[in-house]
C-alpha cells in the first residue's frame, strides 16, 4: 500500500527535483499525459488544484465507446480512433472497460430509421475492424418489446443490437494516476499552478500554492503542459479555444427505470437529442443534456464556479425517459442523485452543438507553454500520446539529452488489470463482484484489510455493495485526501446511495483524521466541504420550474 503519507513526500520532491515536464490538471488527459511521459522515461510532475478526476473527468456517462452518433456528422476518424482505443482498454483494463449491450429501438416517423440504423451499426463494426465487442444483430419490434418491455410499444418497428463498454471514470483516472507514480512520476493533488512563470536558464519557474497546506512555492520544469480541461482557456490566457458545454446526468433507483441489464437508446421528443439509459447496479443513470455553459459569452469557467444541473435539467430527461419508458411515469422526486460537468470541446465558431467536434488540439504560445483540450474520455491514452510526442520535440530543442524510451502505453496494462487472487471470505456474491469489478488485480489488497478485522466486511449501505473496508482503502492507497474524494469518486455513495453517503462521512473523517494525523478542525473542515458539495447537488430542487436554457441538439 502507498501510505496515507505519500503526499508530503511528493510535496517536498516538487519543491527539491527539476522536471522534464510539469503537467497542470488531473483529469483524463493530465493523468494519462503523466503516465505516458514517465513510462517513456521523461521526469514528470502532475499537479491538480483538486482532487483526481475531481471536474469533467468523474461526471461522463461512463461509457468506453467509439461514439454511434458521431457517424451522423461524418467524424470518421474519430469513431475509428475511439474504437482503437476501446479495444486496447479490454486488453489493458478489463475491470474497467467492461462490455455491455445496447438497445437502440427505432420508431415509425423517428429518426434513425431501422435502414439507417442498420447501416449505422454496420458501419460501426467495420471501423471496429469487426474485432470484439462485436455482436450486433438486428431486432424485429416483438423481440426490442421482450428485451426491454417497459419501451414505448406504439410505433416501433423494431431495433438493433450492438454492444459498447461502461466504465468507473473517476477510477480509470486514477490508475492511470498510480500507473505513473509507479513509474516515476510526482504526483500530488491539491496543487494550484499558478498561470504565470519565470525563467531560469533553460528551466521555467512556476509559482503554485497548496491548497491543503495554505503555503506557496515555486516548482522547476522544461516544459509547462496545460491539461486543464474546461479551464483550459482561463488558465493560458490567450484567446479563447474552447466552447464548453453542461452534461447533466440522473441517478434513479433501478426498480423505477428497469433496463434489465441492457444500456438502452432514446431520443428526447423535444429536439431529438440522443439520450443513454444505463444500468450501474441498483441504481439507473440517464443522461446527459448538452447546454451551453451560461456564463460561455463572457469569461471562461473557472474552477470554482458551481457546476450543477438544473431544474430545466432535470425535466428535460425525466419528459425523455418517461416518453420512451411510459410505465416509469418518474417525478422529480424519484431522482436519488444528480451530477454535471462541462466538456471542453473546442469551439470551431459554428452556432449548433452538433458541429461542435469531440476531436482535440494540440498547441503551443509565445511563451513556450504547451496547451490540449477537446477530446473524449476514451481517448484520453491515445491524445496523451500525442501530446507526449510534441512535448519530446519541443524539449529536445531545449536542450533535452539522452536516449527515451518509445510509448509504452498502448499495450501496458493499467494495475488494476491481471488476476486477482484475493483471501478467501464469507462475502455476499454481489460484494464479491462489485470488488473484483471495482479493483481488478488489486481485489486482493482490500480483502486482506477485511481479513484482518472482519468489521471492515460490513455494508456501508444496505442498498448497495460498497464495504467499510472500501474506506480505508482509500485514504491508504487510492490517493484520497478529503472525504469529498472517498465518497464521490473512490466509493460513490454520493452519487448512489439514497443518503448520499452523510450517513458515512462522520466515519470517513474520523479515518482520515486518524490516517493524515489531523486536528479537530481539520477533520470539521473536511467534513463541511463534504456536506456543502452535497447541499449544492441537491440545489436544483429550489430552482424556477421550467425555466428555459439555451440547449440546442446534438
Amino acid at each position: 500500500m502507498i501510505g496515507a503519507g505519500w503526499r508530503g513526500a511528493a510535496r517536498r520532491r516538487l519543491e527539491r527535483e527539476v522536471f522534464d515536464l510539469l503537467v497542470v490538471g488531473g483529469g483524463a488527459t493530465g493523468a494519462a499525459i503523466a503516465r505516458d511521459a514517465a513510462t517513456r522515461g521523461l521526469q514528470v510532475a502532475l499537479c491538480e488544484r483538486g482532487d483526481f478526476a475531481s471536474q469533467t473527468s468523474s461526471q461522463s456517462s461512463k461509457l468506453i465507446h467509439g461514439g454511434l452518433r458521431y457517424l451522423q456528422q461524418g467524424d470518421f476518424h474519430l469513431v475509428f480512433e475511439s474504437l482503437a482505443e476501446r479495444r486496447r482498454l479490454l486488453e489493458t483494463a478489463p475491470h474497467l472497460c467492461r462490455p455491455r449491450e445496447f438497445l437502440y429501438p427505432a420508431y415509425a416517423r423517428h429518426f434513425p430509421t431501422p435502414t439507417l440504423l442498420r447501416l449505422g451499426v454496420g458501419l460501426y463494426d467495420a471501423l471496429a475492424l469487426w474485432r470484439p465487442p462485436v455482436h450486433s444483430r438486428r431486432l424485429a419490434s416483438r423481440e426490442v418489446y421482450r428485451l426491454a418491455p417497459w419501451l414505448r410499444s406504439a410505433g416501433l418497428l423494431g431495433g438493433q443490437q450492438y454492444v459498447d463498454c461502461q466504465t468507473d471514470d473517476a477510477r480509470l483516472v486514477l490508475e492511470n494516476v498510480l500507473d505513473a507514480m509507479t513509474s516515476g512520476a510526482v504526483v500530488v493533488s491539491y496543487v494550484e499552478v499558478q498561470p504565470d512563470h519565470r525563467r531560469s536558464g533553460s528551466f521555467r519557474v512556476a509559482r503554485a500554492m497548496d491548497r491543503d497546506l495554505g503555503d506557496r512555492f515555486e516548482i522547476r520544469a522544461r516544459l509547462l503542459v496545460n491539461a486543464t480541461g474546461p479551464f483550459c482557456d482561463s488558465f493560458s490566457g490567450g484567446p479563447p479555444k474552447l466552447r464548453p458545454t453542461l452534461g447533466v446526468h440522473l441517478v434513479v433507483d433501478g426498480d423505477r427505470l428497469p433496463t434489465f441489464g441492457r444500456a438502452v437508446v432514446v431520443h428526447s421528443p423535444r429536439d431529438g437529442r440522443l439520450v443513454f439509459v444505463l444500468p450501474a447496479g441498483r441504481r439507473t443513470i440517464i443522461g446527459t443534456t448538452e447546454t451551453d455553459w451560461p456564463g460561455s459569452r463572457g469569461r471562461p469557467p473557472q474552477p470554482e464556479d458551481q457546476t450543477r444541473a438544473y431544474r430545466r435539467d432535470v425535466d428535460y430527461l425525466l419528459e425523455t425517459v418517461n416518453h420512451a419508458f411510459p410505465p416509469a411515469g418518474l417525478h422529480p422526486s424519484d431522482v436519488i442523485s444528480t451530477f454535471a460537468g462541462l466538456r471542453p470541446l473546442i469551439d470551431p465558431g459554428l452556432a449548433s452543438h452538433a458541429a461542435t467536434s469531440r476531436e482535440h488540439a494540440i498547441w503551443s504560445d509565445a511563451r513556450g507553454w504547451l496547451h490540449v483540450a477537446g477530446g473524449k474520455l476514451t481517448t484520453m491514452r491515445s491524445m496523451a500520446e500525442e501530446v507526449v510526442d510534441r512535448a519530446i520535440e519541443m524539449l529536445r530543442d531545449r536542450g533535452l539529452e539522452g536516449a527515451l524510451r518509445p510509448c509504452q502505453t498502448r499495450a501496458r496494462p493499467l494495475p488494476g488489470a491481471g488476476k486477482a487472487s484475493p483471501a478467501s471470505l464469507d462475502l455476499a456474491p454481489d460484494i464479491a463482484a462489485h470488488l473484483n469489478q471495482t479493483y481488478g488485480a488489486r481485489v486482493d489488497q482490500v480483502s486482506a484489510l477485511v481479513a484482518t478485522d472482519t468489521s471492515l466486511g460490513r455494508r456501508l449501505d444496505p442498498e448497495l455493495p460498497q464495504i467499510a473496508a472500501e474506506l480505508l482503502f482509500a485514504i491508504r492507497s487510492d490517493l484520497a485526501c478529503e472525504v469529498e474524494d472517498v465518497l464521490r469518486r473512490r466509493v460513490p455513495l454520493a452519487l448512489f446511495s439514497r443518503t448520499h453517503g452523510l450517513d458515512v462521512a462522520e466515519e470517513t473523517a474520523d479515518l482520515l483524521a486518524r490516517e493524515r494525523g489531523w486536528s479537530e478542525q481539520r477533520r470539521a473542515y473536511s467534513l463541511l466541504q463534504y456536506r456543502t458539495a452535497i447541499s449544492a447537488s441537491r440545489l436544483w430542487r429550489s430552482d424556477d420550474v421550467g425555466g428555459v436554457g439555451n440547449r440546442r441538439s446534438s
